[in-house]
């Protein structure tokens, strides 16, 4: 069934005008977070000139009333987040990314926690049938691996799991060439020693949190390449640190960064599964979490069809699109509905993913789409 795009993007941009005062809120919330955690350890230079003193803030008030507008902001629909996204600038790359890290991990930690959750009621209740048959199963007591708490917990974990990064001098983060040995070891410091010493400054003694912050980069299967600490090993990781590691890719390479273009998020997602796939049961589990939050399709990925047309994302189930090319690239400003790849109609029209074409980046792409649609990525 197709969708008419004028109603359609009309309601996806008044839902926007309504999320955009949301997230500035976060955004500055977090904003004054890291200027605050950046005078707590003198590493604010300025301010350390004019001698201005720092008295230690309350951080988990901080980021919880960030994390109590992220679980409004997890209603919210996907591509509205990723029309968020910035493509031409890493001016507020930390907040962006910790967001998106927030955002994407809890949603795969929900997913995975009611899977994993049901299997193992499933599997104990089949085990232990004859002592539990006077038992009727709405009278059971609802499982849950981890109870609502703990993920509230996580969640606000991989919402300042980078926070390391404020000790990491701007220069090295912000460098476009490689990074030498010494430079890679300071950076991954952020996980580890100033992780470690933002926790301890801050009074934050919780083991979901730390275990997020100091090995979100190691290793979660064996011989892992380019991953930290070394002495971590991957069955000693928790699944929701491993989620935190695939959130964590996600997120930063669909954003630009300094040292690389923003990539295509269906190009991540296929690169993420091709990795990690076939490792071991609970990675595989993760994995399975991940694409069916994430979607093989992700909302705002641009798709080449067969017959060399361009498509936008709208909606990864499907995946619905806009058809915004003709055949020979050039962009169509007006369409009139949007298309489900997955229907008999689009079938019968050979109007099929060439999964042989590169995906193309949001840079390269955003001159041809519509006005409509440049419209709605910005602000």
């Amino acid at each position: 069934m197709s969708v008419d795009v004028d109603q359609k993007m009309l309601e996806m941009m008044q839902a926007k005008k309504v999320f955009l005062k949301k997230y500035k809120r976060a955004q500055q919330l977090f904003s004054d977070l890291v200027k605050s955690q950046k005078r707590l350890f003198n590493i604010d230079s300025q301010e350390k000139k004019n001698g201005e003193v720092s008295d230690k803030i309350n951080i988990k008030e901080s980021v919880h009333a960030i994390d109590e507008i992220m679980e409004m902001l997890v209603e919210t629909d996907r591509l509205i987040l990723n029309s968020t996204k910035d493509y031409f600038s890493t001016d507020d790359y930390l907040f962006q990314h910790s967001f998106g890290v927030c955002y994407i991990g809890t949603i795969v930690l929900k997913r995975f926690n009611e899977i994993f959750s049901r299997y193992i009621k499933k599997m104990l209740t089949a085990k232990f049938k004859e002592n539990l048959k006077h038992c009727q199963q709405e009278d059971m007591a609802p499982f849950f691996y981890y109870p609502p708490e703990a993920v509230r917990t996580i969640s606000m974990g991989y919402l300042i799991h980078d926070m390391g990064k404020i000790m990491v001098p701007d220069s090295l983060l912000n460098k476009k060439s490689g990074l030498n040995r010494m430079e890679l070891r300071q950076i991954q410091k952020h996980a580890g020693g100033y992780g470690t010493l933002f926790l301890k400054m801050n009074g934050i003694y919780d083991v979901y949190v730390e275990n997020i912050i100091k090995y979100h980069h190691a290793a979660i299967y064996p011989n892992e390449k380019k991953a930290y600490p070394v002495y971590q090993s991957p069955s000693d990781l928790p699944p929701y640190v491993k989620i935190c590691k695939l959130a964590d890719i996600y997120s930063a390479m669909t954003l630009k960064r300094s040292y690389g273009e923003a990539v295509n998020p269906t190009k991540v997602v296929n690169t993420i599964f091709q990795d990690y796939s076939g490792r071991d049961p609970i990675l595989q589990l993760i994995l399975y979490s991940f694409v069916k939050e994430i979607g093989t399709c992700p909302e705002g990925s641009i798709l080449t069809l067969k017959n060399g047309q361009s498509v936008y994302v709208i909606n990864s189930e499907g995946p619905e699109v806009i058809i915004f090319t003709d055949q020979d690239g050039n962009t169509i400003e007006t369409a009139d509905k949007i298309i489900n790849l997955s229907s008999p109609d689009s079938k019968n029209q050979n109007l099929f993913i060439d999964g042989q074409h590169r995906p193309k980046t949001p840079i390269e792409m955003f001159d041809r789409l519509p006005k409509y649609l440049k419209e709605f990525h910005s602000e």
